[in-house]
Parts: C-alpha cells; structure tokens; sequence
C-alpha cells in the first residue's frame, strides 16, 4: 500500500484526536471522549449542504493516520464580489522523522482545492516556509501580536507558571508586589478621554451586530452568512484554559456602536483577546475600554493580534508590537493574491480559526 492524502473520515477521528493530543496538548487531555465528539462536529456536522469534508489526513504504507490538516471553507466578500475561501489551521504530522514530505502533501493537497483563496492566521515559521515555497506570501501588518503589561510581578509570575506549573503558587507574592507598586504611585494605566462615549457588557445579540456593522470597513471580510456568526461565537464561548469570554460594545454619541471587543480573561492571568473592531476614529476608545476592563478583572496583562487599524492606538499606549505566529494567503489568481495584499483585510480572530475550541479549550 503507498502513502496517500485523502479527505477525513469519520474512522479517522480516533487517530486525529490521538495526534492532536500528543502534538499541541502534550498528552494532556483530560477526556478523549470530548475531544473525539469535538472532532466529529467541526469535521462533518458542520459540512455545507452534505459536501465532503475538505480536512484530509496523509495515511502512511500501513495504512495509519499518521497526518492531518483542517480545512475550514469561509465565504468572503472583497469589494462587494463574493470570494470562496479556506482557512488552515492544526496541520501536525505523527512522527515527521519517519515522514519528512507529510506536512508539505498536505498543504498542497488543502491549495489544491477549490476555493480562490487560501489563508491561515497561525502559521509559525516551518508553516511559513512551506507556503512560501508554493508560491503563498506573508502578510506583514498581519503578522503581529501586541502585549500590554497590566501588573508587573503578577505578569511574571503569569508567564512563568505557563511553562512550569508549580510557580503559579507565587500569585498571591506577585499581587502584594503590585499592590505595593500601585500605591507608591507606579501604575500601568493612564487616565484616558472617553469622549462621551460609554462601554457596556453586550448581549451575544448585541455583540454580533456591532460585528456586522464594524466589519463593513474592511475591503476584505467574512459573509457571516457562512459560516454563521452565531456558531462562529458558540465554539469561541468554550476556551477554558483561557478563561470566560466577555463581550463589550463602545457606543458613541447618539448611542451607535464605534467599537467591539470579545477577550477571554481569568484573574491573575493574561487576557487573550479574540477580536477588536472599530471606526478608524475609535480605536483608542476601544483600546482604553478593553484595558481598563481586562484590569478591573484581575488581568495581569492583555494579548491579542495586532491589526493595522489599532497600530496607532496601541503604540501611543505602550503596548510591545511583536511576531508571534504569520497570515499567510495563496491563490492561483496572482492578481486576486495582490489584490489581497493591498486590501484592508480581516482575516483573524472569528474571520480565521482561533475561534475553534482547539485553540484554548481543555476538553475535560
């Protein structure tokens, strides 16, 4: 039998959930079983019209899922026309020593199919040389992550029991070294104008008008239609390792929405920021309400991908502007893939993957 790559199965998802485990959960998955059902859902409750799921699997000479990539088809809209496209994400190979050429088929094999576009928001760098070698290309301004420091030591402690659990029994140190730095007059946020504007905790209804509203500034942008928002948002609610999702709308005068924001937070952790959007003249006010937010939780910090839109905001805030995983786009349509280049795009957050439970989510 030779290796071939062929779309997912259902009787491929026990093998799936097996890698996905070992490779970005280090074998920390607390219950298979939810995983397994997770897997189940993306890969084939959620195929359009009953297609063929467009995730593939490379299956080695023995016949062993030994590969996968997930394929999640997305309809777009660029400059009014419609755009079919495909996000990548969780490519992982099982034993790439024994299979160098996998992670490169199945790439080719997701390119190889029949959307226009082809994009991933979260391609390190093997990933982003493997599609600049057939002939993708990188998005400079949106390849970079931002980070604001909220509280120092508890920060430190924070990313330190991220890699070494047992150093998270250092937080209640790291809170009094805060508190003591606060009240000697040393103080991570500044006052800001608000403008009249005001920021509230928003309904799930709320927070996805203002989404469609926010979005229409973009040259590139979902259809929500398809998939639909409302899903889109039911699988970001569940990301457990990075706390509760809060939803927030910045109103601006006459009570019309300038600004959203949806991050995850949990006290004495690092907030991760799933999506800000704003009108070109809110972004500070976006900015502001989300920082001063995530501190009234209990944050240490707040990280999220940097759109270019926010660059000025987040830089006249202190905030550190670093490369942390790469959009990269492909098309057969070299003219479509400038295009793309030159456009304001969104392309992450609920427009990419890092919706899906995968990125977050413990399945215990």
């Amino acid at each position: 039998m030779s290796e071939v790559i062929r779309a997912v199965r259902r009787g491929d998802v026990p093998a799936v959930t097996e890698m996905f485990a070992r490779v970005f959960m280090k074998g920390r998955a607390p219950s298979k079983s939810l995983l397994s059902s997770y897997f189940e859902d993306i890969l084939f409750d959620s195929a359009r019209d009953g297609t063929e799921p467009r995730s593939r699997v490379f299956v080695d000479r023995e016949g062993v899922v030994r590969g996968f990539i997930g394929v999640w088809p997305r309809r777009m809209l660029l400059g009014g026309r419609i755009i079919e496209a495909a996000a990548a994400g969780s490519m992982m190979v099982d034993r790439p020593e024994d299979h160098p050429t996998a992670g490169a088929r199945l790439l080719r094999a997701y390119l190889a199919g029949p959307q226009d576009l082809s994009f991933s928001e979260t391609a390190n760098g093997i990933s982003q040389r493997m599609w600049e070698r057939v002939g993708g290309e990188r998005i400079p301004a949106a390849s970079l992550d931002w980070l604001k420091v909220l509280r120092p030591a508890g920060f430190c402690v924070a990313a330190a029991g991220a890699s070494f659990r047992p150093l998270r029994a250092l937080r209640p140190l790291g809170s009094v070294i805060d508190r003591f730095a606060s009240s000697a007059g040393f103080v991570a946020l500044e006052e800001t104008e608000t403008r009249g504007s005001r920021d509230v905790a928003a309904t799930t209804g709320e927070v996805l008008d203002a989404i469609q509203l926010l979005s229409g500034s973009y040259q590139l942008r979902p259809d929500w239609e398809l998939p639909a928002l409302p899903r889109l948002l039911a699988h970001a609610e569940s990301k457990e390792r990075y706390g509760e999702l809060h939803r927030r709308v910045v109103y601006g005068r006459g009570d019309k929405p300038v600004a959203c924001y949806l991050f995850h937070a949990r006290r004495g952790d690092i907030a991760r920021v799933l999506q800000v959007l704003a009108e070109p003249n809110a972004a500070g006010l976006a900015i502001d309400s989300l920082l001063r937010t995530a501190a009234d939780l209990g944050c240490v910090g707040v990280r999220g991908r940097a759109d270019p839109g926010l660059f000025d905001a987040l830089v006249s805030r202190r905030c550190l502007l670093y490369h942390g995983a790469a959009t990269v786009i492909h098309a057969r349509d070299k003219s479509l893939l400038s295009e793309v280049q030159g456009a304001r795009s969104l392309m992450t957050g609920l427009a990419g993957e890092s919706w899906l439970r995968l990125i977050g989510g413990s399945f215990a």
